[in-house]
């Protein structure tokens, strides 16, 4: 039901605006200058060519006549756009208007003047302007003119001008009832028929205003849940030219509307098959429902994983026209889609493996254990002695190396307590700087935010830190920058992923960062590092890094790696702190 507020704006926009009454004003003026100029026309020729017989025959006072008609005409101009009351305006000119042709009439003859036609005009303009009410209305004031007029010439109390039988001659009463009776027949005729006609244009008319209403009111519509749809939404003609997309598209994409507008759907996408956007009729895919995926590269680089449902676009009638692309960015799903299949891979592997490393420790413990006892007892020089040094140390990187795998594939039953992050962290690094496998060319800078609680293992913990810290250490051998922050920040994308996350709720987490100013990760590489046994150092394991995305995972958290080629690498660790926050 529509609002007294809509209701008085729909009958605004239906009712004729006092431009539109204006405009009709203005045709009515210039009209009116045109005819009269028509007249000094005539009369300038009936002049000239002496001897011609027209309607009119040439006198000073039609010349007054003519200029009194042009002043007035001029004096409504500053009037016009200054009137308040334009209809008012309107049924004063018209008034004139007949006040003006009743004096045509008088100085062409009166009753014989061939001006009486001019009430016709009048009636027909007071239509078109004022409508119903107008033209019964000048219909009227004309009828009362040309008939007070005719009873006064009839009976002599007016003598028009230039009448052909002003002589003495004068007209019958029934003749001169019969021609006011045939004109005002005539005028009320016109009237009818001229304001039938007028009702019935401004009715179409109206019509139209509503049906453009409806029609801006249902482009509005789709044209607000185009633009509220999360995904990016192009449509391409058929020779495969964009011809409109969403503001999400421009967001996905990273491009302004000036990048978009008219560009070939290939230029954004160049890898989609030809076959989707062709619109040839031998094309099997011309008129189908067709899925794809394919990558996009934007201004900073980064490629995106496009998912796109294309569907043919049809007119009225139809046909064919174009094509439309539906598509959302799913690099995030890709991504999670990555990290479980590295999952089940790392379960099936660790489930494979870890039978096999406990069968290989038994013995190998044994044969540690018996030849420790063979060096305590054999008295060994030289190069022998050398030897058994060199199996004692095989042998314990060995077991250290079935040890780390086992850690990896079946982790310990993990007992968490509440603890300080911040403080885990200090007291790994404190670890880390007096061990060997610090560089003292190494400036490690920290910014850890204290009395940050969440649940956790804390020997797996100083395990993952150990490892990165390890792991930065070694891909800087001539010295560099470690940085380590730790932060609290609300993680939307994490939250989801996290056991009993309730909708409309937002986890927060413990986001530590670990920075180096190595080299950076080569492309192809990233997909990679935490795959066990994967490794670009000589005499790595391929374990550490993979250990660190088991522990991660055990705490219920999340780690991403941001990397460029010569400017270093930064590994993100999500941690749930426990709490929620209700969003």
């Amino acid at each position: 039901m529509e609002t007294p507020i809509a209701i008085m704006e729909n009958h605004r926009r239906l009712s004729e605006s006092r431009e539109d009454r204006i405009r009709k004003l203005k045709v009515l003026m210039i009209s009116r200058v045109i005819i009269i100029t028509l007249l000094l026309s005539i009369i300038l020729f009936i002049q000239l060519r002496k001897g011609v017989a027209l309607f009119i025959t040439p006198n000073n006072l039609i010349y007054y006549f003519i200029g009194l008609t042009y002043l007035i005409t001029l004096t409504y101009v500053p009037f016009l756009n200054r009137t308040k009351n334009v209809q008012k305006f309107a049924f004063i000119q018209h008034i004139v208007d007949v006040f003006l042709i009743t004096l045509l009439i008088y100085l062409t003859g009166g009753i014989e003047s061939f001006f009486v036609i001019a009430y016709i005009f009048s009636i027909i303009s007071g239509s078109i302007i004022l409508y119903k009410k107008g033209a019964y209305f000048i219909t009227s004031i004309s009828s009362i003119a040309y008939g007070a007029f005719l009873d006064l010439e009839y009976y002599g109390l007016i003598h028009p001008m230039y009448n052909s039988l002003s002589s003495g001659y004068y007209y019958s009463g029934s003749y001169v009832l019969y021609r006011i009776f045939v004109y005002v027949l005539a005028f009320f005729v016109v009237a009818f028929l001229s304001s039938h006609l007028a009702e019935e244009l401004r009715r179409k008319r109206h019509e139209l205003i509503q049906k453009q209403d409806d029609y801006e009111k249902l482009e509005a519509f789709n044209r607000d849940i185009v633009q509220s749809l999360d995904s990016g939404l192009l449509t391409i003609d058929s020779h495969g030219e964009i011809t409109s997309f969403n503001k999400t598209a421009q967001k996905i994409l990273g491009l302004n509307s000036k990048e978009m507008e008219r560009g070939h759907i290939q230029r954004l996408f160049p890898d989609i098959d030809e076959a989707l956007f062709s619109m040839a009729e031998n094309s099997p895919k011309a008129n189908t429902y067709e899925r794809c995926e394919t990558t996009f590269v934007d201004k900073t680089g980064k490629t995106l994983f496009l998912g796109f449902s294309i569907s043919p676009l049809r007119d009225n009638n139809d046909q064919v026209t174009g094509k439309t692309f539906i598509f959302q960015d799913i690099t995030k799903f890709k991504e999670m889609e990555d990290q479980i299949k590295r999952s089940d891979r790392m379960a099936t592997i660790g489930e494979f493996a870890a039978g096999i490393a406990h069968e290989i420790r038994n013995p190998l413990t044994s044969l540690s254990g018996s030849i420790q006892v063979l060096k305590e007892e054999l008295e060994l020089k030289g190069a022998n002695r050398h030897l058994m040094d060199i199996i004692l140390r095989e042998s314990e990187r060995l077991n250290n190396l079935i040890t780390d795998f086992l850690l990896f594939a079946q982790p310990p039953r993990i007992n968490k307590e509440k603890l300080d992050i911040g403080q885990v962290i200090d007291e790994t690094l404190q670890l880390f700087e007096n061990s060997p496998g610090h560089n003292r060319a190494i400036k490690i800078v920290k910014e850890l935010k204290r009395e940050i609680v969440l649940l956790g293992e804390p020997h797996q913990l100083k395990q993952l830190f150990w490892n990165l810290f390890i792991n930065a250490a070694q891909i800087m051998p001539n010295g560099g920058e470690l940085r380590v922050n730790l932060e609290t920040v609300n993680a939307d994308r994490i939250s989801n992923r996290l056991k009993g996350a309730k909708k409309g709720e937002t986890i927060p987490f413990a986001k530590i960062s670990i920075s180096d100013t190595g080299d950076g990760i080569k492309p192809g590489e990233k997909e990679k590092i935490f795959e066990p046994f994967f490794t670009t150092k000589e005499g790595g394991t391929g374990l550490g890094l993979a250990i660190v995305h088991r522990i991660v995972e055990n705490h219920e958290g999340f780690i991403s790696v941001n990397s460029q080629r010569n400017k270093g690498t930064t590994f993100d660790i999500f941690l749930p702190t426990g709490g929620v926050l209700k969003s």
